[in-house]
């Protein structure tokens, strides 16, 4: 048998002074076989027109083109695409190294427990320098965004959780890379420089800066059991001490949880019980109604002690399939209120 296929997607909006770079880099790849899907996403210059020549001089590029609806959405359209066992998304202003692919494919190859492979990076551009990569862990992962997009996984793992989310406009990314450890995994960062960083000032994530505080409420609705795993609770807009801050809430405005199903997908819904409605457009719904049956009592609660039993734990019953769990929450020192999550059928 030879090597697996690899796809390398690159989303490209409106990329016309970057994107024959970044095809170029990936085109002298020394591993075979490869091919490079790009998404055009409705760019208003030159870069469809670009694309198409390149397309013309190799056959292992194909280029598609949609009306502009972000990077998430064009990279889910590549990917929907490809033919690959591998994917590596590489950004349309960004290079790759000739020996990348090759050492990610080694990796995934011979080590099943692995889900991701990255590397070393080097910044150029308006900076210049090594990128300082930080030890990998999934409680740091929680916190930052350790990893850059241009990292190799299976295509089936992509599959597995959904795709990318392409209703959050920035960091889409990490909220990728949390939703394949959510199960946990390994991450390996290969010892070469294989990615080659272009630093700008108009970059996306420069633009996006100001959507901080809807980022981090995006990633919680869609991680927040992992969040409460790892943190104690969610995760803050000052993220380097969400874990203290979740720590001295949990002794004046506990949590407590309960989920009786193993499916991911349901546990996120019982843990976004308390959150509002909006939260909905970020977990992928099975089929059937979700409903949450909310209580309020008047409840004195002693600091740092548990909660005690709230009437949705009283109406939960174990051996009832479509009670999916029950979400507790002190909200002051005198109301405790309460969801129970039921599953109906439609």
């Amino acid at each position: 048998m030879g090597n697996p296929l690899v796809s390398i997607i690159v989303p490209a909006y409106n990329a016309e002074k970057f994107i024959d770079e970044t095809v170029r880099s990936a085109l002298a790849t020394r591993y075979v076989p490869i091919e490079i899907l790009i998404v055009n996403d409705g760019s208003s210059d030159a870069t469809l027109n670009i694309l198409e020549k390149i397309a013309e001089e190799h056959d292992i590029v194909r280029v598609y083109t949609q009306a502009n609806a972000g990077a998430s959405a064009a990279r889910n359209h590549a990917i929907s695409k490809a033919k690959g066992v591998y994917i590596l998304p590489l950004d349309s202003d960004n290079l790759i190294s000739p020996d990348y692919v090759e050492e990610a494919v080694k990796v995934l190859q011979t080590r099943p427990e692995v889900k991701l492979v990255s590397c070393e990076a080097w910044f150029f551009g308006e900076k210049n320098g090594r990128w300082k990569s930080p030890k990998f862990s999934i409680n740091k992962l929680c916190l930052h965004n350790l990893i850059d997009n241009c990292a190799m996984y299976r295509k089936e793992d992509w599959q597995k959780v959904g795709g990318y989310c392409d209703r959050i406009m920035g960091r889409e990314d990490w909220d990728f890379w949390l939703s394949l450890f959510e199960d946990g995994g390994e991450f390996v960062r290969l010892p070469i420089v294989g990615l080659y960083y272009r630093v700008r000032s108009d970059s996306k994530r420069v633009r996006t800066r100001h959507l901080h505080k809807e980022i981090i409420d995006a990633l919680n609705y869609r991680h927040k059991p992992l969040f409460f795993r790892e943190l104690n609770g969610r995760l803050h807009y000052q993220r380097t001490h969400s874990k203290g801050f979740n720590r001295l809430i949990g002794l004046f405005r506990p949590h407590h949880v309960h989920v009786n199903v193993s499916d991911p997908m349901f546990e996120k819904l019982v843990y976004v019980a308390n959150e509002p409605e909006k939260a909905m457009n970020f977990i992928r719904m099975p089929q059937g109604e979700i409903r949450y049956i909310r209580y309020k009592e008047k409840r004195f609660h002693f600091p740092g002690t548990q909660i005690k039993k709230s009437k949705a734990r009283r109406a939960f019953e174990p051996a009832n399939k479509s009670h999916l769990g029950y979400y507790e929450q002190q909200k002051s020192l005198f109301v405790l209120v309460s969801y129970l999550v039921v599953k109906t059928e439609r």
